[in-house]
């Protein structure tokens, strides 16, 4: 049987202003913490593009991941209107500087995140399937918001994370029913018990993405929740990895 591989799709680098413990300052830190845990790749964002300056953390960011065939980068996005970031040659830039995925976070950053706002460009990212990471932390989106993009843009790739625990399925279930391209991020779903199971069984194991959320939660959590869920190993194989591939395959930048 094929062996697991890791693939985090969870990741950020650069110290918070709370001086978070065990973050790390760098690139260099970041591949020691994996290769400490067993992960192979890693899609990875900056603090700074949250806590700072989108504009600058995107560009520090780009710097950091060129350091390593290992990572690729998760650039955050803000109005296309004010074209601080969303540019003429956007995806163009995207694809020099090894970005394969976005994320946005509205509330922080002072937008609203609707078709008003996004929607030429989220009917591009929906037609290039760029994967759209949302957290449910960090003043991104609430679930009523995630709601209604879904509805506004149903083709768009959709990656949840941080999804809290205590009964979550009820909201995402709905979604992942109706949306055939969203997906669970799995650092927060696997600690409730069963909770990998069950999506599992009633959605197959293509809908969930590994993940660790490192530094807010340790790595090896997520990496032992995996490896001794009750599911196939066929199963653990795609969630590690194998998905998260499949999604980018699909990218057209």
């Amino acid at each position: 049987m094929e062996k697991i591989e890791f693939f985090d799709a969870n990741v950020f680098i650069g110290r918070p202003h709370n001086g978070m413990f065990g973050a790390v300052n760098n690139s260099e830190g970041l591949l020691e913490e994996m290769d400490k845990q067993g992960i192979s790749r890693a899609i990875v964002w900056h603090i700074f593009q949250y806590e700072g300056s989108p504009v600058e953390g995107n560009r520090i960011l780009a710097e950091e991941i060129s350091k390593s065939d290992r990572f690729y980068g998760c650039w955050t996005i803000l109005p296309p209107q004010t074209q601080e970031i969303i540019t003429e040659d956007f995806f163009k830039q995207m694809k020099e500087n090894k970005i394969v995925c976005l994320n946005v976070f509205p509330d922080w950053h002072r937008f609203v995140m609707d078709a008003v706002t996004f929607g030429d460009f989220f009917q591009q990212i929906s037609e290039r399937n760029i994967p759209l990471f949302l957290t449910m932390g960090r003043s991104c989106i609430s679930w009523d918001s995630l709601y209604r993009l879904m509805r506004d843009f149903p083709r768009l790739t959709c990656v949840l994370c941080d999804i809290g625990i205590w009964g979550v399925d009820r909201y995402t279930w709905p979604l992942l029913e109706k949306f055939e391209n969203f997906y669970l991020e799995s650092s927060q779903l696997s600690l409730e018990e069963g909770g990998v199971e069950a999506t599992v069984k009633r959605f197959g194991s293509e809908r969930i993405i590994f993940g660790t959320g490192f530094p807010v939660r340790y790595p090896k959590a997520s990496i032992l929740q995996l490896v001794h869920a009750d599911i196939s190993q066929q199963d653990k194989i795609n969630i590690a990895s194998k998905n998260l591939e499949r999604i980018l395959k699909k990218e057209k930048l």
